[in-house]
């Protein structure tokens, strides 16, 4: 998932505002309005709870190991799997 910035430019993950965003306001948060403030808080709030994860209900996961948990992995079938062969050899046997 991409973050955005308060001006709707693609910004990197570790990061709050895009360079012109940060030019205009500042890399200080405690000099930044307050409207701005709120608004990245925002913003990194929607982005961690995809990051995380936490969209995922409990049917839906699994341990993974070393203490956490890790979406459930999807198997897919190898080989000739149609309905139809499957049937075809029956009468044989």
């Amino acid at each position: 998932m991409s973050k955005e910035c308060v001006c709707g430019a693609e910004i990197r993950n570790n990061r709050s505002l895009c360079r012109e965003c940060a030019d205009i306001y500042g890399y200080d948060e405690s000099e930044w309005p307050e409207w701005l403030r709120w608004k990245v808080s925002d913003i990194q709030r929607e982005h961690d709870f995809y990051r995380l994860h936490n969209e995922l209900r409990l049917e839906s996961i699994e341990p993974n190991g070393r203490g956490g948990y890790r979406a459930k992995r999807e198997f897919a079938l190898r080989g000739c799997r149609n309905e139809t062969h499957l049937y075809e050899e029956r009468e044989k046997y």
